[in-house]
């Protein structure tokens, strides 16, 4: 395996990684948020409104600046130079952890266009961030 490889895997286990942790992070805002509400209260909620997940996922404006997001200098500079749509198909992929055929379905893309684009971010992150 070439040492390019393996940087390459540790750059896109390193995006996952803030991605999830961002996930956690939300999610405890969001426990702390059940902790301090009545029991009662909360289940009313949970019954009127099941999609409380909703809450964790960032909207289509945060996505836009999903850079915002990552705590790496250098990596968020490169994701900054991203466009929408790659954003949003590194977001669904390793955020909402959605194949390429879902993130196709909703986005009316097939799904080697969406494995396309997703690659052709990654290399884009790639170069940027080797070349900073």
């Amino acid at each position: 395996m070439s040492s390019e490889q393996e940087v390459s895997r540790m750059f896109i286990r390193y995006v996952q990684q803030a991605l999830k942790n961002e996930r956690i992070n939300r999610h405890k805002v969001n426990l702390r948020r059940i902790k301090e509400t009545p029991l009662e209260e909360w289940l009313i909620e949970e019954i009127e409104d099941p999609h409380h997940l909703d809450e964790l996922k960032l909207t289509d404006e945060e996505i836009e600046h999903l850079e915002d997001f990552i705590e790496n200098e250098r990596l968020a500079t490169a994701v900054a130079s991203l466009s929408l749509p790659d954003k949003m198909v590194l977001y669904q992929y390793y955020y909402d952890e959605l194949n390429d055929v879902e993130i196709g379905s909703r986005s009316g893309k097939t799904s080697q266009g969406v494995n396309y684009r997703r690659q052709r971010a990654l290399n884009r992150i790639r170069a940027a961030y080797t070349n900073m």
